[in-house]
């Protein structure tokens, strides 16, 4: 009976865990990639390699609370253990690439995906043209050659990027 029970408090907390091999949250490291897919209500994160076709976020912070993400961050993903109630926020950045595009929302509803940048079937490609780091002074797409980009005023860092057919022109970060 003992041994049944323990069966039984094994499964409900496999069950609880989503029964998944894919890492916990608290697995990933800064400087790592994800895809983040899914959607709003059942968001899945799967590693992914920077900078590969699958990738579409890098993380750029581990915390136990949104709030305490950096506030110019693209997207968070917050999973918490089934078993002892804990919380874990990934808190977010676009992988780009130097050279490489992403098909970016325009309302930020859709997770970015990379991109070839010669696929017109693609809505709303952007091609990373390059990213400025200035820690020590301010930041803004007027640095860009573009003119276009997404600016990271708190990290200190803006990604420029160059409208490709088809996407719309983005004068700053949303």
């Amino acid at each position: 009976m003992r041994n049944l029970l323990l069966a039984l408090a094994v499964a409900g907390c496999w069950l609880l865990a989503g029964c998944s091999s894919r890492p916990n949250a608290a697995d990933y490291k800064v400087g790592e990639c994800i895809k983040l897919s899914g959607s709003p209500d059942t968001p899945r994160a799967d590693t992914a390699a920077c900078g590969s076709p699958e990738s579409n976020f890098r993380l750029v912070a581990s915390v136990d609370d949104r709030e305490h993400c950096p506030a110019d961050v693209d997207s968070s993903y917050s999973a918490i253990n089934a078993i002892d109630g804990s919380s874990k926020t990934l808190c977010l950045d676009v992988d780009w690439v130097v050279g490489g595009c992403m098909s970016i929302d325009p309302g930020h509803v859709l997770d970015p995906v990379r991109v070839e940048c010669n696929d017109v079937s693609a809505p709303n490609r952007q091609r990373a043209t390059q990213i400025l780091k200035r820690p020590d002074g301010p930041v803004s797409v007027d640095q860009c050659a573009t003119g276009l980009g997404y600016v990271y005023a708190q990290r200190g860092f803006v990604v420029c990027v160059e409208a490709m057919s088809g996407a719309p022109a983005v004068p700053g970060r949303p």
